[in-house]
């Protein structure tokens, strides 16, 4: 908070003297690791700067929960503010050296998951590489929710919903059809759900992001999905795609049933060419 380098020193360049003069007043003795504060935002085009300070991953401060508490303490403080839009670089991902994929996916699932008022959130990389891993894991993070959407669906007894995801023929977008089991193999796009990666936000005519909860997702697959009724039947079937989710939320990658050369004698694959295999799911009952 001295106006180093990095973002640091850039922030203090671009809003002068004062930001460093609230710094001191305020925060003589700095900020712990994983903290946040506020300054005024001097001559920048903003209310506030909000304060907080990366592990150094190049030192060995390597404890990804500190980078963690980094965005969901800056969102407290923006919150204790009333501020209403926030900006946030990759943190620690520069001179700090975190590497780039965590540092990213650190920031999306911890922003995502944050109780904020914050209306808006904006992630700014610094580099084409940055920006392209930060469109990649939104898009991958929305199409989970999606997927855990489906595991919350199971939660309310409703058994019989399955989820059949696989890659599009150009191989550029993840897909998935969301059907009860009878509908399984039958040729109708009226008795599913579909939605692709090349769809974004939109989904069973709503939209879905990282933000939305899982029940939000569950409630418009309740609402969209034909023939669906709660059975409690099915056990072995939610069992096992509790299990397939656990090894997608761990791995952060989508799984994939199907696609043009795609050998599924060993099972799905978590993560496209991953190697990563879970067994087929068990036949349905009767």
């Amino acid at each position: 908070m001295r106006g180093g380098g990095g973002v640091d020193g850039a922030i203090h360049r671009a809003g002068g003297p004062a930001i460093l003069r609230d710094c001191v007043e305020r925060f003589p003795s700095g900020l712990a690791t994983g903290d946040a504060g506020w300054t005024t935002a001097g001559d920048l085009p903003a209310r506030w700067v909000v304060h907080t300070v990366g592990p150094n991953y190049a030192a060995g401060q390597r404890d990804r929960s500190l980078l963690e508490s980094c965005y969901r303490r800056a969102t407290e403080v923006a919150d204790e503010l009333g501020a209403r839009s926030i900006a946030f670089p990759l943190i620690s991902a520069g001179v700090y050296r975190w590497p780039l994929r965590d540092a990213v996916r650190a920031a999306i699932d911890t922003l995502a998951a944050a109780d904020t008022q914050v209306d808006e959130v904006r992630l700014v990389a610094y580099d084409p590489t940055a920006h392209t891993e930060l469109l990649t894991r939104i898009t991958v993070s929305t199409a989970i929710r999606i997927l855990q959407g489906v595991r919350a669906v199971h939660d309310r007894g409703y058994h019989r919903v399955r989820a059949l995801p696989g890659m599009s023929a150009s191989g550029l977008h993840w897909r998935v059809a969301i059907m009860t089991a009878n509908n399984l193999g039958v040729v109708n796009p009226d008795a599913a759900i579909h939605y692709s990666t090349g769809a974004l936000k939109q989904f069973a005519g709503g939209k879905v992001t990282v933000t939305v909860s899982p029940q939000t997702v569950a409630d418009l697959i309740m609402e969209t999905l034909p023939e669906n009724a709660p059975t409690s039947d099915d056990p072995e079937y939610v069992s096992w795609f509790a299990d397939l989710m656990q090894l997608v939320e761990v791995e952060g990658m989508l799984p994939i049933a199907y696609a043009d050369g795609f050998d599924d004698s060993d099972g799905w694959e978590v993560g496209w060419g991953s190697g990563i295999r879970h067994p087929h799911p068990p036949l349905s009952p009767r």
